[in-house]
């Protein structure tokens, strides 16, 4: 049962303000016994620091090797797509034994790797962040803030390595310029994309 704070509990005699017994049974008032509650301070909340983890950028020599490995893949992909118009490309002269090849299959053949390459790099980056070159070797592409690629971050850096394998007698030797270059490590097509090479 609650007791009203301004009366004795002993005896219900109304207690004067501020008084601490009361005046007709000296019973100690209720108010009294408690402790004078001030102004409540709230606690700071509790911060929790996540160190974050600082991203390592990758150089030539290992983005390199992946490229390797995907451009012989995408090759594989290729040839096997271009096999069955091979025959017809190919031409035999009898009389000095020579065998040539006409430049409609070579334009025909660079038209569907420059295809593939696109929608293997642009697919298996927006979707994973890596290539299986990049799977391999144990890289990914990420944000420079460390987020996830979109698809569109993968077209645009696939796209602008067109830009980047100058000159073609040296294949990415701009890139290369770029990334020795950067404090990110980044070719063109990273910078304009915004993303960044690092471990995986």
């Amino acid at each position: 049962m609650d007791v009203d704070e301004g009366k004795c509990a002993q005896c219900g005699t109304t207690a004067l303000p501020g008084a601490k017994f009361c005046e007709s049974c000296g019973e100690p008032l209720a108010a009294a016994s408690k402790p004078v509650e001030g102004p409540v301070i709230p606690e700071p909340a509790p911060t929790y620091a996540v160190p974050g983890t600082e991203m390592k950028y990758q150089g030539v020599g290992i983005r390199f090797v992946a490229f390797l490995i995907d451009a012989i893949i995408i090759w594989i992909i290729s040839s096997i797509l271009t096999y069955p118009f091979a025959a017809s490309a190919f031409s035999y002269d009898a009389s000095t034994g020579a065998v040539t090849i006409g430049d409609a299959f070579y334009v025909m053949a660079g038209v569907i790797f420059a295809i593939l390459w696109v929608l293997y790099s642009t697919l298996l980056l927006g979707r994973y962040g890596q290539s299986v070159g990049k799977m391999l070797v144990k890289i990914k592409v990420v944000k420079e803030d460390s987020s996830r690629i979109s698809y569109r971050d993968a077209f645009v850096r696939t796209v602008l390595a067109v830009i980047d394998a100058i000159p073609y007698v040296i294949p990415y030797l701009l890139g290369a310029i770029l990334i020795w270059t950067s404090d990110k490590k980044q070719r063109l097509g990273d910078r304009v994309a915004h993303t960044v090479v690092v471990k995986a």
